[in-house]
């Protein structure tokens, strides 16, 4: 209780304070829930307040204590634009790792800075203050011969990590703390990279040297044809899962056994089991023996990535092997609570970190449900009662039962977690995890005995790893196929916070209650369960027509849900140089907040990568009944894409032209581009854009794309309708759109644009805007307002949401002067 108690306080450190009842009351729960053994309610709940605060006062305090913000603040004072203004910097290399795309990723303890200008600002960072900066590598070169422990110089454009600021989103800045990650930006060239000579300190180097050593170890041990073994190996092994293909990651997720990988108690587990059978080889002491241990498992929590889930699984080990050599005993609970304690203490920040949240109720999980091993065999069986094959047989099926129990206990545990982080359940990891354990668990140990031989004995190695690629692609094989059941792994709309935390308490009050509470709790839980299954499902009607912007940086994404119900999107973002999938990590996560987890149409304006390049993951996710198209290039490998992901899962493709006109609930749709004026051939183009306008009622919407002047002329020499009170204003705000005659005919009272924070292109232009002002129209942009919801009945003016804001409505409903007749 103290530990839960303690947790809590430190999470209202970093809450508003609307949001503290859906912490407090759940806890006031678990306080109340009788045991048979605790005292009275009263003295129960006096209990959790002296850790209540203490958590949310030591959580304050390193708040209050970060130099972060005064540095900021520092340098706000002095003129500088996060992202914009080059920042001279001086510190130690801490670590680095190579990315994707030809480009590494620099982790550097910042300990001066330099800011030029017509008063240049310089100053010494007090406090620990780490940035992760990327450079471009050099094509002649893998790497540019840096050294954890040396001490760099170097220009850099540098700022606090920001979030898509969008209802479901994952908090990368939180994320980035928990890690000890305090700054991001990015360094234009590697010849701006000085190393100060002699200024070396080697200490640095030792550990990630050591993990660097056996992920090199088993690359040399490899070939062509085990790359992905040795990243799933070095996953495995260390943490370094940069280089895991996604096709892999995506069957382990889908299967619910990406923990194997993901450094959390498991991996400790298995590697204090392995080491804990080799010392029993050499005579020793019991003491000497957990001592030895306990070096080992401590070693291996420094040499892999750092984690809250791996911190807390190794200071556990430690607790527990401290207790044997002390003749006490520690309980699971009782050094799952110190764990987890000790690590808030040290780092609060650890408390809204997705993995360590999953690492924690997974354990509870485990704890409180779980059988103990062997449980389900029978006490009343005689020994020796079974002999040869049955007696393997009813071994084997002991195991079986307990690793399900096991299983069950802690996906029990996660289930809610992982639906508010992630927004998937996997009942299927329950079989999944049968195979899926003992596979990790022998490659862990091929593994570890092929990067420690391969210097002396590489054809050993090389056979080690011929047998563990056998092993990945058997576990990969057997995960997509349990990851295609439909029932075995699916979406759901991610669940509040309060529902979470009541879900943890009926975890726990199951494991420890009296028999009442436990079939009271149980019953609870499965309606829990049931309730995020089936929310977002049911699809009701609304009655309004909905417009959402959702921030996907430098691109568009615009969701339009129709007075029945049904959904449209209308582009799906992307990035124009990586890989990073902006479909399936921010706009399917956007939709399934919004309550949204089947689309009825999919549309696509052009083939520009920051409006098509998440499209895939949102047919694959969505299925969407219908998909549009407007003109696309022939031989475009991204529209080819889509087209076979569309034929594959049965979605038409459809190629809306102007003139159409359609009728959905109730409103009226027109297709405005293309048409007369688009070229038909060609590569992609910003005039190839659909435009739509929509009309409900008395109110109108205009969709642009990103169609510039010479397509706007079009419209207007044609004499199409135009006129909209709400326009999404095309091609991010560039001086190529919204030309002054076109903004005439349209007479919108609010524009929203979609544009990336500090975008190179100077979007949106500031012509664009001052024309817009000048025209009293309203601006609303996704990098400033974040995710915007904009919704009418069609009578009255246009509703105004923030969705980033927790305050909800910003206004509550904005009227314009022609909804008040003047």
């Amino acid at each position: 209780m103290f530990a839960a108690a303690y947790g809590a306080g430190t999470s209202l450190a970093f809450l508003p304070a609307l949001d503290w009842p859906g912490v407090i009351v759940p806890l006031a729960l678990l306080a109340l829930v009788p045991t048979g053994v605790a005292p009275r309610a009263w003295t129960r709940l006096t209990r959790v307040l002296v850790p209540l605060l203490l958590g949310a006062t030591a959580a304050a305090g390193h708040r209050v204590c970060d130099p972060l913000p005064r540095l900021l603040t520092a340098w706000s004072e002095h003129g500088r634009h996060p992202g914009e203004t080059p920042v001279e910097l001086q510190g130690r290399l801490i670590d680095f790792e190579t990315l994707p795309e030809g480009r590494l990723a620099l982790l550097l303890r910042v300990r001066r800075y330099a800011i030029a200008g017509p008063l240049p600002l310089r100053g010494l960072v007090r406090g620990p203050v780490v940035a992760r900066l990327t450079v471009p590598l050099p094509e002649s070169s893998p790497d540019l011969g840096l050294r954890p422990g040396e001490r760099l110089e170097l220009t850099a454009r540098i700022g606090p990590p920001r979030n898509f600021r969008n209802p479901g989103a994952f908090d990368y800045a939180a994320y980035l703390k928990a890690a000890g990650i305090d700054l991001v930006g990015s360094v234009k060239n590697w010849r701006l990279i000085r190393v100060a000579p002699g200024s070396r300190e080697w200490m640095y180097g030792i550990l990630p040297g050591v993990r660097r050593a056996i992920v090199a170890a088993l690359a040399r041990a490899a070939d062509e044809r085990d790359a992905s073994t040795v990243s799933f190996l070095s996953a495995l092994l260390v943490g370094e899962r940069q280089d895991l293909p996604s096709d892999l990651e995506e069957k382990l997720l889908g299967a619910g056994v990406f923990h194997i990988i993901a450094l959390s108690g498991f991996n400790v587990a298995l590697i204090a089991a392995l080491i804990s059978s080799l010392l029993r080889w050499f005579p020793m002491p019991p003491i000497t023996r957990r001592a030895l241990l306990a070096l080992s498992v401590t070693a291996y929590w420094a040499i892999a990535r750092s984690s809250g889930s791996m911190a807390r699984a190794t200071l556990m080990a430690l607790l527990y092997l401290g207790g044997g050599v002390l003749r006490r005993r520690v309980s699971g609970l009782g050094a799952m609570s110190a764990a987890s304690v000790l690590l808030l203490i040290v780092n609060p920040f650890w408390i809204r970190d997705a993995g360590f949240q999953l690492s924690l109720a997974a354990t509870l999980g485990i704890l409180v449900l779980a059988p103990p091993a062997g449980f389900s065999t029978s006490r009343d069986r005689p020994a020796g009662a079974d002999r040869g094959w049955t007696a393997w047989t009813r071994a084997v099926s002991i195991r079986v039962r307990d690793s399900l129990g096991v299983s069950a206990a802690a996906l029990a545990g996660t289930a809610l977690v992982t639906a508010r982080h992630f927004q998937t359940l996997t009942p299927i990891a329950l079989v999944a995890n049968l195979f899926a354990v003992p596979i990790a668990s022998l490659l862990l140990v091929l593994g570890v005995v092929a990067s420690i031989v391969e210097p002396w004995a590489h054809r050993v190695a090389v056979g080690l790893l011929i047998g563990c690629r056998i092993l990945v692609q058997t576990l990969e094989r057997l995960c997509g196929f349990l990851a295609g059941a439909s029932w075995g792994s699916f979406f759901v709309v991610p669940p509040p916070r309060f529902l979470v935390l009541a879900g943890l308490v009926s975890v726990v009050a199951i494991g420890i209650g009296a028999r009442a509470v436990r079939r009271l709790a149980l019953a609870l839980f499965a309606c829990l369960l049931a309730a995020v299954v089936m929310i977002g499902r049911l699809g009701p009607a609304c009655g309004r027509l909905e417009m959402v912007m959702i921030d996907v940086g430098q691109g568009d994404a615009v969701l339009l849900r129709y007075p029945a119900g049904t959904t449209m999107l209308i582009d799906a973002g992307g990035f124009a140089h990586s890989q990073f999938d902006v479909g399936a990590k921010v706009v399917a996560p956007a939709l399934r907040a919004l309550g949204i987890l089947r689309l009825d149409v999919l549309a696509i304006t052009h083939a520009h990568r920051d409006h098509i390049g998440g499209a895939p993951a949102i047919l694959k996710q969505f299925s969407p009944r219908a998909h549009w198209l407007g003109r696309m290039p022939p031989g475009e490998r991204r529209v080819d894409e889509l087209e076979r992901l569309a034929a594959g899962r049965g979605i038409p493709v459809v190629l809306p032209r102007r003139g159409v006109r359609l009728r959905l609930d109730a409103t009226d749709l027109e297709v405005l581009n293309p048409g007369r004026g688009v070229a038909a051939a060609g590569p992609a183009s910003n005039n190839d854009s659909l435009v739509l306008r929509l009309s409900y009622r008395d109110r109108s919407v205009l969709l642009t794309g990103d169609l510039e002047e010479a397509l706007e002329s079009v419209l207007l020499r044609e004499d199409r309708n135009l006129a909209a009170e709400l326009l999404k204003v095309g091609h991010h705000g560039s001086r190529t759109s919204t030309s002054p005659p076109f903004l005439a005919r349209v007479r919108p009272r609010l524009a929203a644009i979609s544009v990336g924070a500090e975008n190179p292109w100077g979007h949106p232009n500031a012509e664009v805007l001052a024309r817009l002002a000048a025209a009293g129209v309203v601006i609303l942009t996704t990098e400033h307002d974040g995710a915007v919801r904009l919704s009418t009945d069609g009578r009255s003016g246009w509703a105004v949401e923030r969705l980033s804001v927790k305050a909800a409505a910003v206004p509550e409903s904005f009227r314009t002067s022609r909804d008040s007749g003047e």
